[in-house]
């Protein structure tokens, strides 16, 4: 299931041509209108739409020149908080519904700007549907129901009779709830259903539940003739118990193996040992004075890219700074940069070092450095965007989207990453389209180095200034003013100090970065933490990465790791994050005490899993950052890339690693074979190395049912690793 991506305004084309039926509708509401109405405008039609649904408006326009442009609650195309509208009226709703959900849809003449009219359209939940209810009939007294139906989110509730029950949600598929029915009651069919709560809540089909006048008495046993006398039967054999799954071991490995997940790209079992031994604090101390890795040249002769891609999956896999290759995978999914259209090495490279280099550094130095990167300079347009001038204009591709994905979003935010109300509840626009244009201004007169004044491509250095291209007239945005008259290099310091300074960019940032590392929905206390250590790190720097880094990883929320017991932790289902293709299979290799080798050929495979190495298809990366889990409220953006298809090929990879590893992937499986004549060892085994000793009891006993069908030692090890591999316990990084 795709939600809308997030898009920038997008302006509107024409009004598509009506079918029959609207233009005799139209028509119709000419002849009743009387001439007073004959050149307004008409919008059909309000009413609600799903998040993630769309809604196909018309607009009637009785003019020679038809064409009109869209906006939602003013937006021009919309945006991710509203909703967003095409050029042909097409609404699609927003992937969470707004705290104020009825938005209004407005299409605008293009001849007669002030002829526009508008509908309002209601953002709702997906409304939950109730198939079945059982039992269905209860005597008075208290009762249990078993419901089953779809789009049951964590905040549904059942209702009987209107009145609310304890509900407990099993799926998205089914719910159980307890209540109690009256003695007023008795004989009547009384409607049970499955309510959402919050803002666009819904309510599903009803089905009646029949309270009885008593009790269904259990059926009377029918009395045993004596037997006649018979030859006794051939003893049929006993069906063998359930085989024994063990106990488990504990979880003396959770702390260090979730810190890993988290501060790098999971545990092997020397990282496993060494945080362990030293501790967590110590542990990080280390990984940040770690040396950096070499990011060389993979070579410049030919379409290297392959190269390239296989010398990354290795890095990640088996760099000692596993820290800074978690952090700079991070900071690669706000600020992208993609070989789908920077196609040779040299334009992807030296992108990858500067991530790199600043993963520990100041965000303001990173932004600097990437604004004047060439190879930013051509994925955004940057290089040889000029001041306006005959057949030149400045290109506002870098501008609105250093504001939108790298630094600010798309809306005003409080501290603790909630979306701040403006008025009538309405979320406020942390920019318009005049803000795009005076920062495009700003960053105008920068080329690629050489000695013309606008240069061909070339990533041999940084861009470079050039003021004769450069726009001097004063500019103002975001409540800065750059004075007339300054250089190219001036109004680029200044506009990327002003970003950098707004007040969304520390809960930005830290939000951006804990669904990265830690969660996909952190409180916003946790948020509000973070935000406060970029904003001072102690000794009033803003930006510091290292502290921010720290701030992470250390909260109560990072490192609730015991939250239920040592013995039987239990976190919060809410928590964590899933983890994406490339994560998932590094993460497993490495469990495995392997790595993916430097000269493997595995890119393709990464790319049926929707995640093809350094190529995202969106400057948003691979996924929307705001992504929502189907039927859900959680955010959950990896989500976006793991369909029934993609989940499949994933097994599929998963299988061939673990069955058939060839030279790409140096794991080693013998260690459970050997265990795989007693299934508790070798479940207890699955479980230290790839969940910690979280196993649950009924997981474990699956496991043991499952190994006890296989013919040998090496298929029961390889069940298990697999099932265990897809199992949500380990797929999700909680």
């Amino acid at each position: 299931m795709l939600l809308p991506r997030l898009l920038p305004p997008n302006p509107a084309l024409a009004v598509p041509a009506r079918s029959n039926a609207a233009a005799a509708l139209a028509l119709l509401f000419l002849l009743t209108a009387g001439p007073a109405l004959a050149q307004d405008l008409t919008v059909y039609s309000n009413g609600n739409v799903p998040v993630g649904g769309s809604r196909q408006l018309t607009a009637y326009v009785p003019l020679v020149v038809n064409t009109v442009t869209w906006d939602v609650n003013g937006v021009a195309g919309g945006n991710s908080v509203w909703g967003t509208v095409d050029g042909k009226g097409l609404y699609a709703a927003p992937a969470a519904v707004p705290s104020a959900n009825a938005v209004r849809v407005r299409a605008t003449s293009t001849s007669q700007p002030s002829k526009s009219a508008q509908v309002t359209l209601t953002v709702t939940q997906v409304q939950p549907r109730l198939w079945g209810i059982s039992p269905r009939s209860v005597a008075p007294g208290a009762f249990t129901l078993t419901l089953n139906g779809l789009y049951f989110t964590d905040n549904v509730v059942v209702r009987f009779g209107g009145v609310a029950l304890p509900t407990t949600r099993q799926s998205s598929t089914q719910l159980t709830a307890t209540g109690t029915a009256t003695a007023a009651q008795k004989g009547l069919d009384v409607a049970v259903a499955v309510s959402q709560t919050g803002v666009g809540a819904q309510v599903s089909d009803t089905v009646n539940l029949r309270v009885t006048a008593e009790s269904t008495p259990a059926p009377k046993p029918t009395p045993t003739p004596t037997p006649t006398p018979t030859p006794a039967p051939t003893p049929t054999p006993t069906p063998s118990p359930a085989p024994s799954p063990g106990t488990g071991l504990g979880s003396v490995d959770l702390q260090a193996g979730r810190l890993l997940e988290q501060a790098a790209f999971g545990p092997t079992p020397a990282a496993l040992a060494r945080v362990k031994l030293i501790g967590i604090d110590a542990w990080l101390n280390e990984q940040l004075s770690q040396p950096e890795t070499v990011i060389a040249d993979p070579g410049t002769g030919g379409m290297s890219n392959s190269v390239m891609q296989a010398q990354y999956l290795n890095r990640l896999s088996a760099a000692p700074d596993q820290l800074r290759q978690r952090m700079a995978y991070a900071l690669g999914q706000i600020i992208v940069v993609s070989m789908n259209k920077n196609v040779y090495p040299n334009e992807i490279y030296p992108y990858l070092q500067i991530l790199s280099r600043h993963a520990f550094g100041n965000y303001r130095a990173l932004l600097g450095e990437i604004a004047t990167s060439p190879q930013m300079g051509k994925y955004l347009d940057l290089a040889n965007s000029n001041k306006p001038g005959a057949g030149s204009g400045a290109n506002e591709n870098f501008a609105r989207e250093l504001m939108q994905l790298f630094s600010i979003g798309l809306v005003k935010l409080n501290a603790d990453g909630s979306v701040a109300a403006g008025p009538g509840g309405l979320p406020v626009a942390s920019y318009d389209q005049s803000t795009v244009t005076q920062l495009a201004l700003a960053f105008t007169g920068w080329t690629y180095a050489g000695a013309g004044n606008n240069n061909w491509e070339n990533f041999s250095g940084p861009l470079q200034p050039r003021d004769v291209n450069h726009d001097k007239t004063a500019k103002s945005l975001l409540g800065c003013s750059l004075p007339a008259g300054q250089s190219a290099q001036q109004d680029m310091t200044a506009a990327l100090d002003c970003v950098f300074n707004h007040p969304n960019v520390a809960p930005f940032v830290a939000i951006r970065l804990i669904r990265s590392l830690v969660s996909s929905n952190p409180s916003p206390a946790y948020t509000a933490r973070v935000a406060a250590v970029f904003n001072n790190n102690g000794a009033g720097v803003r930006g510091d990465l290292r502290a921010v880094l720290r701030a992470i990883l250390l909260d109560t929320e990072a490192r609730n790791d015991n939250a239920g017991g040592s013995s039987n932790p239990s976190i919060n289902p809410n928590s964590g994050r899933l983890k994406d293709p490339t994560f998932h299979i590094v993460a497993m290799v490495r469990a495995l005490g392997g790595s993916i080798s430097a000269t493997n050929q595995q890119a393709w495979s990464f790319t049926r899993l929707g995640e093809t190495p350094l190529a995202p298809p969106s400057v948003f990366s691979f996924y929307s950052p705001l992504f929502r889990v189907p039927h859900s409220a959680l955010v959950g953006p990896e989500f976006q890339i793991y369909s029934p298809t993609e989940a499949v090929l994933r097994a599929n990879l998963v299988w061939q690693i673990l069955s058939n590893p060839g030279s790409d992937f140096s794991v080693d499986i013998s260690r459970f074979v050997n265990l795989a004549g007693n299934s508790a060892a070798l479940i207890d085994a699955v479980d230290q190395t790839l969940l910690y000793g979280r196993m649950p009891a009924a997981m474990r006993q699956s496991l043991a049912n499952a190994v006890a069908a296989q013919q040998d030692n090496r298929s029961r090890a390889l069940t298990a690793l697999y099932l265990t591999l897809l199992s949500g316990q380990q797929a999700v990084q909680y």
